[in-house]
């Protein structure tokens, strides 16, 4: 066992004060808590919780991967196969019936807030004794251990409120995001009436929240391990300076703070070193199931810790392969899900130049090298069962035309212990893209989203005519729909197509649904309801 970060063990104390027999009980208070701490050592087990209620755990009971099956599936990029389901509320999701609450929502819901109130509870042990709950500590072990604990504890009460808005919440610039009153807001533990009776608050409000820790984050988190400082553990999957400047890029992004995001950007870009490159193929930052990471991976969530089970299985409803795939999953090793129910939209991939109008394979397909690594095309279902199931659809023998899945997870030597990158370095990229384009800097723009094309071009590929002007960009050529497309084909399926929208002010299409239509920016009520039993207990 080589790290920390996903061992509960120890931080039971706290479980005597929260019951978890319900969903939505998670704030009873049936003891007070106390505090076990007697060093900082023993006080990194207080960092470490927030953690499991992120990523950790096998089907559901973490938010990270829940969210992105929940967020992609109302876009345009997903289409549902018909006949096809699973122990997920598919029908919900695919037709935005967000005025219903749904049990995948909820289980997010709770995961965030167990999170938080286990943060609240260590936050409150250390500014309640003034910010300094182990005077003999050294110097040293203050500096780089207490200090950095408690940074990583506001980033991740920010990180689980920012999932609680991007879910619950009306976006920026809906009128509601001023004035309705929606989320329960507790920045304490220790008041048992405050935890039991939590004032509930604006988006706004919440988003304030989320700002101000982040940027406290930002000033206690160190740029990376140290190893003979830093405890140990540190080094494996957790926060860090440029991974809070990142997801505080990401807010301020989401609520139109935009020079403000492209500072963060640009510290994560231009001053991080050697730390992050694009210099590697897309599937060197998904095909890792031991400590290392791809090179453009600036904060991934761990899984190769096999005592903690297998990487999210809610992926397979979205992606190509079961979580047991071995060594990439094709080939002599192919091993398909046969959960997954979403695939990519036929109508996205005509939009990528994927497909041509009759649905057949492009040369653009061919060239790029995510459709490559990270998609998988089937051909339709022939009605012939002794078809390559690798080439031909033959698990839904009603599918006849071809179509392409996420094929991202589950591809490391080992796939059910594969780690997910959370943040990626050509997000940072196409985010400043955007940005920059919409500024005026057109130069700048291309300059980012050149970065991103150059890293997926393959100009090697047999039988197709290279030609670098289809590679490259220029401030005459540039426009804003280039960069959204960029930014479908880098991040479908990772939970940013929303909020990407969002973020921009734009309309989500229907894709593939029938009988649905465009949905013009708010999007108003497109947010999932919090559990009634939460809203029964709410005083405001």
């Amino acid at each position: 066992m080589n790290n920390i970060l996903i061992k509960i063990t120890g931080f039971l104390f706290l479980m005597t004060g929260i019951s978890a027999c319900d969903h939505d009980d998670f704030f009873e208070l049936t003891n007070p808590p106390e505090f076990p701490w007697l060093n900082i050592t023993e006080f990194e087990r207080a960092a470490v919780s927030p953690y499991n209620y992120s990523f950790y755990s096998d089907w559901g009971g973490h938010f990270f991967m829940g969210d992105r099956v929940i967020m992609d599936g109302l876009t345009d990029i997903i289409y549902h196969i018909p006949g096809s389901s699973a122990n997920y509320p598919v029908n919900e999701v695919y037709n935005r019936q967000t005025n219903v609450e749904i049990q995948r929502a909820n289980v997010s819901f709770a995961a965030g807030y167990r999170s938080i109130g286990l943060i609240n509870a260590a936050l409150d042990f250390y500014y309640g004794e003034d910010e300094n709950p182990f005077p003999q500590a050294s110097a040293a072990d203050i500096q780089h251990n207490l200090k950095r604990i408690v940074g990583e504890l506001h980033f991740m009460r920010a990180y689980a409120y920012f999932h609680h808005t991007l879910r619950h919440c009306p976006a920026p610039g809906d009128p509601e995001f001023e004035t309705e009153k929606i989320l329960p807001l507790r920045l304490d533990f220790t008041d048992a009436e405050a935890a039991l009776n939590a004032e509930f608050v604006t988006t706004s409000a919440i988003y304030d929240v989320i700002l101000e820790d982040l940027n406290i984050a930002i000033d206690m988190l160190p740029e990376g391990f140290i190893d003979g400082l830093h405890h140990p553990s540190y080094q494996y999957g957790r926060a860090n300076r440029f991974v809070a400047r990142a997801i505080l890029s990401r807010v301020l992004f989401r609520l139109g703070k935009w020079d403000e995001a492209l500072q963060q950007l640009n510290i994560i870009i231009d001053e991080s070193g050697d730390r992050f490159s694009l210099d590697q193929d897309p599937i060197e930052a998904f095909n890792r199931s031991d400590a290392s990471k791809g090179n453009e991976v600036i904060w991934k969530a761990l899984y190769y810790d096999n005592e903690m089970g297998h990487s999210p299985a809610d992926a397979t409803l979205f992606t190509f392969l079961d979580y047991r795939a071995i060594n990439g999953g094709h080939g002599e090793y192919f091993r398909r899900s046969t959960w997954h129910t979403y695939s990519m939209t036929n109508s996205v991939a005509k939009q990528f130049g994927w497909m041509d109008e009759e649905l057949n394979e492009t040369d653009a397909a061919r060239r790029d090298k995510r459709y490559q690594q990270i998609y998988h095309r089937l051909e339709g279902n022939r009605g012939n069962l002794l078809d390559d199931p690798g080439v031909y659809e033959q698990q839904y023998t009603n599918v006849k035309e071809p179509r392409i899945w996420n094929d991202r997870y589950f591809r490391a030597p080992d796939g059910q212990y594969s780690n997910v990158p959370v943040v990626r370095l050509a997000e940072m990229y196409l985010t400043r893209s955007i940005i920059r384009y919409e500024n005026g800097n057109h130069q700048g723009a291309a300059d980012d989203l050149n970065m991103v094309r150059r890293r997926a071009w393959d100009a090697d590929v047999a039988g197709i005519e290279y030609d670098a002007s289809e590679e490259f960009v220029t401030t005459a050529t540039i426009t804003s729909d280039m960069i959204h497309l960029e930014r479908m084909k880098e991040l479908s399926f990772e939970g940013d197509r929303l909020y990407y929208l969002q973020a921009l002010r734009l309309p989500l299409p229907p894709g593939d649904r029938e009988g649905i239509a465009e949905i013009p920016f708010p999007h108003t009520g497109l947010y999932w309801p919090i559990p009634q039993r939460e809203q029964d207990f709410r005083l405001n």
